[in-house]
């Protein structure tokens, strides 16, 4: 009796702890607009503005490659459309968000995104910062290496039944779909989002610009279906220990860095595949961000500028570093 009535009073505090932190709102978003199609936020928090800062270099240079405040004349004016007499620039015609969470744990924000060149390309983007920190998160930060493998069997397979449902509703083949099929497979689970203790997966990124508006993508997964497989991490975001979420980092990429050269600070967001590097830096001097690819052999760390100029940065790649 006395156990039920312990494992009771546990779960009333932890509905009333992770009701709390639902429901209050850690970052003031302020929204900066060009015209109605592009739109984009700025956070801040008088409280914490470092991680504030950290989450708004990350979002620029990622998404607009300009830091706020370096701007001629808007803060889109290196990724917008550009119009030149009659010819057409490729671009970003438009950006869209939506904030999904504001707390004192995480923030989780969805842009919706269009870019134009001969034709056009839809996607959706997710973020999931760490509130206290700055880091962004990604799902493997929150499970264990032997939890993270059983849950990504269980995304599969309930992504899978989800999407041949969608396709009855459709009244669709499921051979013209192989190809998303596919996708979902090999998908590496960065579209995902947090919400009241579920994690919901989205998959929309895996259907062309003509089935987006015709199947519902998302899957959602309730804080039951993976508890058992979360680490500390894992644990203290979901509400399920007292540890404080600005003691964990993640080690996955995409990340922000910053580094020093000489005399110049220097923000990069890197991001990797197989061996191959990818991303963005600025010069907090200039605000403005130089793409690169490179390659990333152990920890040695070799970038090349798209620009003209053919810049080159030689570095050392550590997990929550640039040497």
């Amino acid at each position: 009796m006395k156990s039920n009535l312990k494992l009771i009073l546990s779960s009333i505090i932890l509905i009333i702890v992770n009701s709390a932190f639902a429901q209050s709102k850690y970052f003031h978003i302020k929204n900066i607009t060009n015209g109605n199609e592009l739109s984009f936020l700025v956070l801040s928090n008088k409280k914490d503005s470092l991680a504030a800062e950290k989450i708004n270099q990350m979002l620029q240079l990622s998404e607009l490659e300009l830091l706020n405040g370096y701007q001629k004349k808007n803060i889109f004016e290196k990724i917008g459309v550009k119009f030149d007499g009659e010819t057409l620039s490729n671009g970003k015609v438009n950006i869209s968000y939506s904030i999904i969470s504001n707390n004192f744990k995480f923030i989780s924000i969805k842009f919706d995104e269009t870019f134009c060149d001969m034709t056009c390309h839809y996607w959706v983007r997710y973020y999931n910062f760490n509130s206290a920190n700055g880091y962004l998160m990604q799902l493997k930060d929150f499970f264990t290496e032997k939890g993270f493998a059983a849950f990504k069997k269980k995304i599969l397979k309930k992504r899978t039944e989800k999407f041949n449902k969608e396709l009855l509703k459709e009244n669709t083949q499921k051979e013209h779909f192989s190809y998303v099929l596919a996708c979902i497979k090999d998908n590496d689970l960065h579209d995902f989002f947090i919400k009241n203790n579920s994690i919901i997966i989205d998959g929309e990124n895996c259907l062309n610009k003509n089935q987006k508006s015709a199947l519902d993508m998302t899957v959602k997964y309730a804080l039951w279906e993976f508890q058992p497989y979360l680490n500390d991490c894992g644990k203290a975001f979901f509400g399920l220990s007292s540890d404080s979420t600005g003691n964990f980092y993640s080690n996955q990429l995409p990340q922000l860095f910053e580094r020093t050269i000489g005399n110049s600070e220097i923000l990069f967001v890197i991001d990797t595949v197989k061996n191959t590097a990818k991303g963005i830096y600025a010069y907090l001097k200039y605000g403005k961000g130089i793409n690169f690819d490179g390659k990333l052999n152990g920890k040695n760390l070799v970038l090349t500028e798209y620009s003209d100029k053919n810049g080159y940065i030689n570095a050392q790649f550590y997990e929550n570093e640039i040497a």
